[in-house]
Protein backbone atom coordinates (compact mmCIF):
# COMPACT_ATOMS: atom_id res chain seq x y z
CA UNK A 1 0.00 0.00 0.00
CA UNK A 2 3.08 2.15 0.92
CA UNK A 3 4.53 1.45 -2.55
CA UNK A 4 1.45 2.76 -4.11
CA UNK A 5 0.98 5.58 -2.71
CA UNK A 6 4.64 6.61 -3.44
CA UNK A 7 4.81 5.45 -6.81
CA UNK A 8 1.18 7.56 -7.82
CA UNK A 9 3.42 10.22 -5.74
CA UNK A 10 6.09 9.94 -7.79
CA UNK A 11 3.96 9.99 -10.94
CA UNK A 12 2.24 12.91 -9.95
CA UNK A 13 5.68 14.78 -9.55
CA UNK A 14 7.01 13.95 -12.48
CA UNK A 15 4.13 14.47 -14.64
CA UNK A 16 3.73 18.60 -12.79
CA UNK A 17 7.20 18.75 -13.79
CA UNK A 18 7.45 18.16 -16.95
CA UNK A 19 4.30 20.13 -17.39
CA UNK A 20 5.94 23.12 -15.47
CA UNK A 21 8.63 22.75 -17.69
CA UNK A 22 6.74 23.75 -20.79
CA UNK A 23 4.44 26.12 -18.99
CA UNK A 24 4.57 29.37 -20.23
CA UNK A 25 8.16 29.30 -22.25
CA UNK A 26 6.17 30.97 -25.38
CA UNK A 27 3.30 33.67 -25.77
CA UNK A 28 1.12 30.59 -27.54
CA UNK A 29 1.51 28.34 -24.76
CA UNK A 30 0.79 30.83 -21.74
CA UNK A 31 -2.13 31.60 -24.17
CA UNK A 32 -3.21 27.92 -24.66
CA UNK A 33 -2.79 27.29 -20.85
CA UNK A 34 -4.86 30.16 -19.50
CA UNK A 35 -7.75 29.50 -22.59
CA UNK A 36 -7.55 25.74 -21.08
CA UNK A 37 -7.54 27.06 -17.38
CA UNK A 38 -10.37 29.30 -18.37
CA UNK A 39 -12.63 26.57 -19.91
CA UNK A 40 -11.91 24.31 -17.46
CA UNK A 41 -13.27 26.78 -14.90
CA UNK A 42 -10.14 26.17 -12.57
CA UNK A 43 -9.10 29.05 -11.03
CA UNK A 44 -5.90 27.43 -9.71
CA UNK A 45 -5.13 26.71 -13.13
CA UNK A 46 -5.60 30.23 -13.84
CA UNK A 47 -3.09 31.73 -11.24
CA UNK A 48 -0.84 29.29 -12.78
CA UNK A 49 -1.20 31.38 -15.91
CA UNK A 50 -0.65 34.57 -14.06
CA UNK A 51 2.58 36.49 -14.37
CA UNK A 52 4.77 35.70 -11.31
CA UNK A 53 4.94 39.03 -10.28
CA UNK A 54 1.31 38.80 -9.86
CA UNK A 55 1.02 35.61 -8.28
CA UNK A 56 3.79 36.81 -5.42
CA UNK A 57 1.21 39.99 -4.92
CA UNK A 58 -1.68 37.70 -4.09
CA UNK A 59 0.41 35.92 -1.96
CA UNK A 60 1.67 38.57 -0.63
CA UNK A 61 -1.70 39.85 0.71
CA UNK A 62 -2.63 36.64 1.97
CA UNK A 63 0.64 36.74 3.58
CA UNK A 64 -0.11 40.27 5.37
CA UNK A 65 -3.76 39.02 5.92
CA UNK A 66 -3.18 36.41 8.00
CA UNK A 67 -0.32 38.36 10.17
CA UNK A 68 -2.82 40.77 10.70
CA UNK A 69 -5.28 37.90 11.77
CA UNK A 70 -2.98 36.69 14.25
CA UNK A 71 -2.19 40.15 15.76
CA UNK A 72 -5.94 41.28 15.87
CA UNK A 73 -7.10 38.04 17.43
CA UNK A 74 -4.38 37.99 20.00
CA UNK A 75 -4.05 41.72 20.72
CA UNK A 76 -7.29 43.48 20.03
CA UNK A 77 -9.73 43.86 22.85
CA UNK A 78 -12.90 41.84 22.52
CA UNK A 79 -15.35 44.07 21.11
CA UNK A 80 -13.05 45.18 18.24
CA UNK A 81 -12.27 41.74 17.06
CA UNK A 82 -14.85 41.11 14.72
CA UNK A 83 -15.30 44.65 12.84
CA UNK A 84 -11.45 44.51 12.16
CA UNK A 85 -11.31 40.81 11.21
CA UNK A 86 -13.91 41.22 8.50
CA UNK A 87 -11.74 43.89 6.23
CA UNK A 88 -9.25 40.81 6.29
CA UNK A 89 -10.62 38.72 3.26
CA UNK A 90 -7.54 36.95 2.82
CA UNK A 91 -6.68 36.08 5.85
CA UNK A 92 -8.25 32.19 6.10
CA UNK A 93 -6.36 31.17 2.54
CA UNK A 94 -3.30 28.93 3.47
CA UNK A 95 -1.38 30.11 0.59
CA UNK A 96 -1.59 32.66 -2.78
CA UNK A 97 -3.05 30.52 -4.83
CA UNK A 98 -5.86 29.05 -2.56
CA UNK A 99 -6.96 32.76 -2.05
CA UNK A 100 -6.48 33.21 -5.66
CA UNK A 101 -8.87 29.90 -6.03
CA UNK A 102 -11.33 31.51 -3.63
CA UNK A 103 -11.54 34.73 -5.05
CA UNK A 104 -11.75 33.49 -9.13
CA UNK A 105 -15.41 32.61 -9.47
CA UNK A 106 -16.85 36.02 -7.75
CA UNK A 107 -14.15 38.23 -9.14
CA UNK A 108 -12.90 36.69 -12.60
CA UNK A 109 -15.05 33.57 -13.95
CA UNK A 110 -17.66 35.10 -15.88
CA UNK A 111 -15.62 38.10 -17.27
CA UNK A 112 -12.81 36.01 -18.36
CA UNK A 113 -15.09 33.26 -19.91
CA UNK A 114 -16.80 35.37 -21.91
CA UNK A 115 -13.56 36.95 -23.53
CA UNK A 116 -12.29 32.87 -23.57
CA UNK A 117 -12.60 30.76 -27.15
CA UNK A 118 -11.58 27.76 -28.89
CA UNK A 119 -9.56 29.73 -31.31
CA UNK A 120 -7.14 32.32 -29.31
CA UNK A 121 -4.52 33.94 -31.79
CA UNK A 122 -1.52 35.54 -30.56
CA UNK A 123 -0.43 38.92 -31.18
CA UNK A 124 2.63 40.17 -30.46
CA UNK A 125 2.35 43.52 -29.33
CA UNK A 126 6.29 43.76 -28.46
CA UNK A 127 9.18 41.72 -27.37
CA UNK A 128 7.87 41.34 -23.79
CA UNK A 129 3.89 42.22 -24.64
CA UNK A 130 1.05 39.99 -26.14
CA UNK A 131 -2.10 39.81 -27.00
CA UNK A 132 -4.24 36.42 -26.61
CA UNK A 133 -7.51 36.27 -28.12
CA UNK A 134 -9.23 38.16 -31.30
CA UNK A 135 -9.03 41.55 -31.73
CA UNK A 136 -12.76 41.35 -32.26
CA UNK A 137 -13.42 40.50 -28.59
CA UNK A 138 -11.43 42.04 -25.55
CA UNK A 139 -8.02 39.75 -25.50
CA UNK A 140 -6.17 38.88 -23.18
CA UNK A 141 -2.89 40.70 -21.68
CA UNK A 142 0.13 38.76 -21.87
CA UNK A 143 3.74 40.19 -20.73
CA UNK A 144 7.03 37.92 -20.23
CA UNK A 145 8.39 38.08 -16.77
CA UNK A 146 11.55 38.39 -15.18
CA UNK A 147 11.71 34.79 -15.02
CA UNK A 148 11.57 33.87 -18.76
CA UNK A 149 8.14 33.35 -18.63
CA UNK A 150 4.95 34.39 -19.97
CA UNK A 151 1.86 35.17 -17.79
CA UNK A 152 -1.76 36.90 -18.16
CA UNK A 153 -0.66 40.26 -16.79
CA UNK A 154 -3.50 42.38 -16.97
CA UNK A 155 -4.24 41.52 -12.92
CA UNK A 156 -0.90 42.82 -12.62
CA UNK A 157 -1.86 46.07 -11.17
CA UNK A 158 -5.22 45.15 -9.23
CA UNK A 159 -3.25 43.02 -7.21
CA UNK A 160 0.07 45.04 -6.45
CA UNK A 161 -2.62 47.72 -5.12
CA UNK A 162 -3.80 45.34 -3.28
CA UNK A 163 -0.16 44.28 -1.93
CA UNK A 164 0.35 47.94 -1.07
CA UNK A 165 -2.61 48.67 0.72
CA UNK A 166 -2.24 44.95 3.02
CA UNK A 167 1.53 46.73 3.55
CA UNK A 168 -0.78 50.09 4.67
CA UNK A 169 -2.90 47.91 6.44
CA UNK A 170 -0.71 46.02 8.58
CA UNK A 171 0.93 49.21 9.85
CA UNK A 172 -2.32 50.33 10.58
CA UNK A 173 -2.91 47.14 12.35
CA UNK A 174 0.89 47.33 14.56
CA UNK A 175 -0.25 50.87 15.28
CA UNK A 176 -3.26 49.96 17.04
CA UNK A 177 -1.82 46.90 19.00
CA UNK A 178 0.02 49.15 20.26
CA UNK A 179 -1.94 51.46 21.41
CA UNK A 180 -4.42 48.82 22.91
CA UNK A 181 -1.83 47.56 24.75
CA UNK A 182 -0.82 50.93 26.22
CA UNK A 183 -4.61 51.27 27.11
CA UNK A 184 -4.57 48.14 29.15
CA UNK A 185 -1.63 49.52 31.09
CA UNK A 186 -3.38 52.76 32.04
CA UNK A 187 -6.17 50.65 33.35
Amino acid sequence: MIDARIGLWACSLLLSLASGCSRGKTAESACHDLRDAILEADGMAVYDALLQNTQWSVSTVQKLHAQMASAITSRYPGPEQAAALARLYAAEADSGRELFWQLYPERYAADFRERVGEQMPVTLVSAQQARCGTDAGKPFALSLGQDGKWGLSELDREWEDAKLRAYHDLETVQKNVELYRRMGERK
